[in-house]
């Protein structure tokens, strides 16, 4: 449960100060330099470093795939119906495509199954959105902000994104053990990351922006914490692998809050600015009432 108070201090306390304080107009992309390029990075190094891996990993690392598809079909579906730019459809993409299986998504699984389901949610969210968000979704971003740039300039963007490299470090280097000073040194960096993105939402959170962008939040968190999760768990029920643990804690991922790190990139990039803050800034609060739904769904 301190995990979750942490969250909502770090979001607040982001409000209060862009309320009280002149901040200059770059503050928020400067934490959000932190976050993406040293906190996710010691993060993710630390975390695949060590974990385990299932006998069923293809069955829990495909739901956060299959969320991504679903909400990317739903967005599309939904786009000219509703005139949403491809900014727009961008930005929801990035943040609510794929769940917050981490800032969210491991205080959550501790709370509801415990401190010995994390490693399953770790892998659902290194394997699946963590490399779903800094492929395609920092593709589709960086394409939608800079389309003039030349296709060998966005792949390099891409390819040498910290996290993503972060990730490539920790799998290569399984067979070495890290010295406890390094471990520690990770941790201490990694723990930055779930108070600062919260702050950094906060600093970028408009209230009164609600009223100019309600139609698209509406979507985006009707999308993220309903309907996209129902079509994956409805997929599994399809195929008749509801009910094992790990299956559970992957399809409780996918029913998380729309993700951090995929409103900061988008933000990064100013698209839809301040849809994507919106999204996660209602959407966490917003998920401490339908993640418990979702446990008593998926337990029964």
């Amino acid at each position: 449960m301190s995990a979750l108070v942490v969250l909502l201090v770090g979001l607040v306390a982001g409000i209060v100060v862009r309320r009280r304080q002149r901040l200059p107009a770059q503050a928020a992309a400067v934490v959000n330099t932190w976050l993406l390029d040293i906190a996710l990075p010691a993060l993710v190094l630390r975390a695949m470093h060590t974990v385990t891996f299932p006998g069923n990993l293809a069955l829990v690392v495909a739901a956060p795939y299959l969320l991504f598809v679903l909400s990317t079909a739903l967005y599309l579906l939904a786009a000219r119906p509703m005139g949403l730019s491809r900014p727009t459809v961008t930005a929801l993409v990035a943040a609510t495509a794929v769940a917050n299986t981490s800032f969210v998504g491991f205080p959550m699984v501790t709370v509801f199954f415990g401190a010995s389901s994390v490693p399953i949610a770790v892998l659902v969210d290194q394997l699946g959105s963590f490399l779903l968000l800094n492929t395609v979704v920092l593709g589709a971003v960086t394409i939608i902000a800079g389309a003039s740039l030349p296709r060998a300039e966005l792949a390099r963007r891409v390819l040498t994104a910290p996290a993503l490299c972060a990730l490539v470090a920790a799998l290569a280097l399984r067979p070495l053990a890290f010295p406890d000073w390094l471990d520690s040194a990770l941790a201490s960096l990694g723990a930055t990351l779930t108070p600062l993105a919260l702050f950094s939402i906060g600093l970028q959170l408009e209230v009164r922006a609600v009223r100019q962008w309600w139609r698209e939040l509406a979507l985006g968190l009707g999308v993220k914490l309903v309907v996209a999760p129902a079509l994956v768990v409805g997929v599994y029920a399809l195929t008749g692998t509801l009910g094992d643990h790990d299956v559970t804690i992957a399809l409780f991922e996918a029913a998380m809050p729309p993700m951090v790190a995929g409103a900061l990139i988008a933000a990064r990039h100013d698209l839809a600015t301040p849809l994507p803050s919106l999204l996660v800034g209602v959407g966490v609060p917003l998920s401490f009432a339908t993640l418990p739904i979702w446990s008593l769904l998926l337990k029964s």
